[in-house]
């Protein structure tokens, strides 16, 4: 059987590395690459974090590429949910060799993968969407070329997680979100913040199961959400694997329960709502739809991946 072609962008920080995890335990996936973007920490941080993940999981020889180290227009400052460095401000017993970060910039490797494999790569994103859109921009034609779009963040019900009406992923720079939704001329599953925030939730009995199975993988996992978990702890009534769920549903179609397809636009001037997705429900615009939006998951079975990715 043919593996599957898989490109990963994020800005790793304690959840995308669940979601590499994840992605780096499947026998019929190939990760051609991770390209990182600025978003949880300084892109900096964000491709050493990527450096170690890899290791963990002995796939050392994945070339990991940096990307854009801000937004499109605007300076957004860093959310540092998970730690001033993203992935916990753990004391780590080794640095990581940064020199095996490729010299070709992410964008452009982007393309040139791309190109390579024409209708092969799966893209998956877990963080701004600026390194994509500056893909597009360079080559109109890049996402004819991709065989799928899965992208971790945007809303569909108005309600944030940084602002008030806006996601994390999306409001760091609504300009390249506004640019893929717009012209990358493929269809994009949007796994968006609040199905995530409202089902996707494992209690913190099922975490700290996940956190004391002793192997070095669960650990990990420990260690790298040590710190946000004791906020999370106080105000929420279980863990948010946000990237972890992105990923689930790129790589397993099962895990998914319920979708709809929608046309939908980026809010890019509100003094309230920049960076809101919005969507044509009542199809006014009589567009043809451009996301495919996950509204419901299953929960067990994203258990059991997820304690197998750790065992």
């Amino acid at each position: 059987m043919m593996r599957r072609k898989l490109i990963i962008d994020v800005d790793t920080g304690s959840d995308d590395a669940l979601a590499i995890m994840l992605a780096l335990q499947q026998p019929d996936v190939d990760v051609l690459a991770i390209t990182c973007v600025f978003g949880n920490s300084n892109i900096d941080n964000v491709c050493k974090n990527t450096l170690r993940v890899l290791d963990l999981c002995c796939k050392s020889d994945i070339p990991v590429y940096r990307g854009v180290e801000k937004s499109i227009l605007t300076q957004s400052e860093h959310q540092f949910h998970y730690g001033r460095d993203g992935m916990g401000d753990c004391d780590w017993p080794e640095p990581v060799d940064t020199g095996r970060i490729q010299s070709e910039h992410a964008v452009l490797a982007l393309l040139r993968l791309v190109n390579q494999y024409a209708g092969e790569i799966t893209l998956v994103t877990l963080g701004p969407m600026t390194n994509v859109a500056l893909a597009i921009r360079l080559d109109p034609s890049f996402g004819d070329k991709l065989k799928e779009v899965f992208v971790m963040g945007g809303n569909v019900e108005g309600r944030g997680n940084i602002t008030r009406s806006a996601e994390f992923n999306f409001f760091l720079d609504p300009e390249s979100a506004d640019v893929c939704l717009r012209d990358l001329n493929k269809m994009i599953t949007l796994i968006p913040w609040e199905p995530l925030d409202r089902q996707v939730c494992f209690s913190w009995k099922t975490y700290d199961e996940f956190t004391h199975l002793g192997t070095p993988k669960s650990v990990f996992v420990g260690k790298i959400f040590e710190k946000s978990t004791k906020l999370y702890r106080a105000n929420y009534h279980g863990m948010l694997p946000i990237d972890l769920v992105a990923m689930a549903t790129a790589l397993d179609n099962s895990v998914v329960v319920k979708t709809e397809d929608v046309f939908a636009e980026i809010e890019l001037s509100g003094r309230l709502t920049r960076g809101q997705v919005i969507i044509d429900y009542r199809r006014r615009l009589n567009m043809a739809p451009n996301i495919r939006v996950i509204r419901e998951f299953d929960i067990e079975k994203l258990t059991t991946l997820t304690f197998n990715m750790l065992m």
